[in-house]
Order: structure tokens, then sequence, then C-alpha cells
């Protein structure tokens, strides 16, 4: 993922090829001024309400919250002859079917920002405005059932194998375990979280790799997968979702020993070890800040 490269701040765009809002004005058509943005406060909590039995009050619980609704209102320019063509390109990219994708945004004082969503729908009238290259009103809806903001861009640390070294001698892989078993040793990723929500870590494995292990530091939680990847391979493990998922298209969650999914709180930073039986592979470990 990578934003365009004309945003600025207060600036917005959905998708990395989108049309990107409000940019400064240099006398070059199509432009969409934004008048007003909302959805990017606090998403709405998910209220569970019961009411008192013999007495006043009612039992409220909100410990999680829905996903957000995120409507961007401006005017589009456009030259008075093609009032319709950046129209079109609008309805296409927030219409439905068009996949989840980034909508990023850009505010002063902060690195840029992005929430997961899909497209809810381009919205406008046709009125007397567009005979002189004015469609005002225009409505641009972004439906995110993910309601969490991330920074852009995030973290991204490898992890490599390392090779073990064989020498005049007994030569033996340091990191063996008490039983002298032949698991690799592994490296290390460190990552943070500086935002105010807890963070989950987004983990690949790449093959070849026959019974790979991580072991993340802050929770102590170790995830046991009984598989073997090929150099072709790569194993999606998305701690949110929790999802375990072979080159792109099939589960693989069965393979996992055990459900303990890694996670990290706001303000903390963990190490999460990488392991294997055996293979040359390697892994990314991916982490966004992430904020409420």
């Amino acid at each position: 993922m990578s934003p365009p490269a004309a945003m600025t701040d207060y600036t917005y765009c959905f998708g990395d090829t989108g049309f990107v809002l409000n940019t400064d004005f240099n006398n070059t058509f199509p432009f969409f001024d934004v008048t007003d943005v909302s959805g990017l406060d606090s998403a709405p909590p998910r209220v569970t309400t019961n009411e008192r039995s013999q007495m006043d009050g009612t039992y409220m619980d909100a410990p999680f919250t829905s996903g957000r609704t995120i409507i961007v209102t401006g005017d589009m320019y456009t030259k008075p002859s093609d009032p319709e063509s950046q129209l079109k390109l609008l309805k296409r990219d927030y219409g439905a079917g068009s996949g989840i994708k980034p909508f990023y945004f850009q505010i002063p004082g902060s690195t840029m920002q992005f929430v997961n969503g899909i497209g809810g729908g381009c919205k406008y009238d046709h009125d007397t405005n567009r005979s002189i290259g004015k469609t005002a009103g225009v409505q641009l809806t972004v439906l995110a059932s993910d309601p969490y903001i991330y920074d852009y861009p995030g973290q991204a640390v490898g992890i490599q194998i390392p090779t073990v070294v064989t020498g005049i001698g007994m030569g033996f892989n340091t990191g063996f375990n008490l039983g002298f078993g032949g698991t690799i040793a592994g490296n290390s990723a460190t990552v943070q979280n500086l935002g105010t929500h807890t963070a989950f870590p987004i983990i690949t494995l790449y093959g070849p790799l026959v019974n790979p292990v991580l072991v993340d530091g802050y929770t102590g939680y170790t995830m046991s997968f009984s598989i073997s990847l090929q150099a072709s391979d790569a194993l999606v493990i998305d701690c949110r979702n929790r999802s375990v998922v072979l080159n792109g298209t099939a589960s693989r969650r069965s393979t996992l020993t055990g459900a303990q999914w890694p996670y990290l709180p706001a303000g903390f930073s963990s190490s999460i070890q990488f392991y294997a039986d055996s293979g040359a592979g390697s892994a990314m470990v991916q982490l966004w800040n992430t904020y409420y």
C-alpha cells in the first residue's frame, strides 16, 4: 500500500490510485473542494442495555465499538463541457464491489493515517450549477467494518532463519532445546505500538520451512504450526482477524496448535521470535500504530 504523492495537509484519498480530494487549486480541472468530513471521530460504541428490576435505572455495557461510516462532502469543479467524467470515476471508486481499500487522510501535526473500508456510494444532484462546471454537495461514503485508525507507514521487520555453521569438532545449533532436538535458532523482530488502542500484528512466513514457531515476548504466547512450506509458499497470520491463510486463498488455521493470538497494548513494544524445525525461509512482522 502506498498513498498518492499528491497528498498534503487536509487531503483525502480512497485507495492507492484514487482521486485525491481537496488538493490546492492550481487552475487545473477537475478539482474537489471538501467542505465537511464526518466519521473520523470516535467510532460508535456497541451498547448493550438491560432495564433494572424493581428500581429506576438501566444496566449498560459498551466494551466494544461498531464499524464507522465516513462521509466526505464537497463540491466538484470541472470544465463546463465535461461535468460528468470524473464523477463517473468516483462512482466506480466508491461504489459497491470496490473491495477493501485504505482511506487515507492527512492532518497537520500528524503522520498520514488511514482507515480500511469499502465504498458506500457517491451521491450528487444535477442542478443549474453544472452548466458552469460545479456539482455541489457531492457525498462520498466509506464503510469501515474495522473501526480502528492506523498510522501510515506501518512497521515491517524481517526475520531470517540464521544459517547453522558446523566447524571442526562437534558443531550444533546453539538454540537447541533440552532434548537436543533439531530446531534451528531463530532471530527476533521488535515492534512497538505508539497509538492509543491495542494493535495486532500481521505475520507472514515464507518457505521453505518445516513446522515454524513464533514466540511473542509481550504476551508470552507461542504459535506452533504443523505445516511444511515450499519455497514459493507464503503463510499469512492475521492476529486481529484470527486467520491463517496460505498463498492468499487456503485457510490453514487447523495447522496452528492452540488459539493464542499476540497483541500489543498502546505504548508497549514486543520482540517476536521465529524458529523452525528446518528450512531456510523467513518471516515478516507488520504492525501499525493503532488508534480509537
